[in-house]
């Protein structure tokens, strides 16, 4: 008979087991996240932020496994210069491999027992490009991998992508079962090279909470934003998006900001809300007799 004694899980391993974080209250090690949105919200730009933060934290390694984007694109994101300079990433793309898709996760797939990727972080760009995400048995076997990856240790990241409406996740439901957490993410705002974002909780397995981030695409620096973008009404959302469109195409007076919003120059109310985002979102500078609004 099967001796089920030596591979029970017992009390003791049990009470040595916590929730550890990455980011507080965010990122979750050694758990699957996906994080998924509708087209051009930035995902991987978010995901580049993420995984410099991760390696000025000193994880012991991390694989960008991309298998969406050519080199040509990761040239001019600038990845060599921002990811490619620490020793503890190792980053894998389509023209790099020797082997097919699937060879390569059945490869680490092999790998993935005991605790042979403890604090390692594997992130997947994206989902669509390792499986077909509407074939619910694909779907269930290339999360069975990311189980199997994440029990030896890893924390694993997902970038997964919602459908054409931008409202729902793509594909299978296999993914959101099989995900310890889920976020939706969202770009509020593009200024210049800063993307501000919001990150809201689907699904969750773990103490995790709704989170608001900016990305510094040229450095991919990564902060927690304050949430002054996020707590926004949706007319005030747009009114700051369209002044920053302006000044960022070089109308930087007030009467010119206001004209390229369809408003009038003595608009009081325009005006007045005009001033209220000052050091928010923008400065405003004196020019001789010129008041110049200029980005943050």
């Amino acid at each position: 008979m099967f001796e089920f004694d030596k591979v029970a899980i017992k009390t003791e391993e049990l009470d040595i087991t916590k929730t550890e974080y990455l980011i507080d209250s965010f990122l979750v090690k050694e758990a699957i996240t996906m994080i998924y949105g509708a087209a051009s919200q930035g995902k991987t730009w978010f995901m580049y932020a993420l995984a410099k933060k991760l390696l000025n934290q000193g994880i012991k390694r991390l694989y960008y496994v991309d298998m969406d984007n050519p080199k040509r694109q990761l040239i001019a994101r600038g990845v060599d210069k921002n990811l490619l300079i620490y020793e503890n990433i190792k980053y894998i793309t389509k023209s790099s491999l020797k082997f097919s898709i699937d060879e390569l996760l059945m490869s680490i797939k092999k790998e993935a027992y005991g605790r042979n990727f403890e604090d390692i972080v594997f992130i997947f760009d994206s989902t669509r490009d390792f499986v077909d995400v509407k074939n619910d048995r694909a779907a269930k076997g290339f999360m069975e991998i990311m189980k199997q990856i994440r029990e030896a240790g890893a924390t694993v990241l997902l970038i997964h992508h919602a459908t054409k409406s931008g409202r729902y996740i793509e594909g299978s439901a296999e993914f959101t079962r099989a995900a310890d957490n889920v976020y939706e993410l969202k770009q509020k705002l593009r200024s210049g090279t800063k993307i501000h974002y919001s990150l809201k909780v689907e699904n969750d397995r773990d103490p995790i909470k709704d989170k608001s981030f900016i990305v510094d695409t040229s450095s991919f620096l990564l902060s927690e934003d304050d949430d002054t973008f996020a707590k926004l009404s949706q007319e005030d959302e747009e009114f700051v998006k369209a002044v920053l469109d302006a000044i960022n195409n070089g109308l930087n007076t007030q009467g010119e900001i206001l004209m390229s919003l369809g408003k009038k120059k003595d608009d009081k109310t325009a005006r007045k809300k005009l001033e209220s985002f000052i050091g928010q979102f923008w400065i405003k500078k004196q020019d001789g007799r010129k008041k110049l609004y200029l980005p943050k």
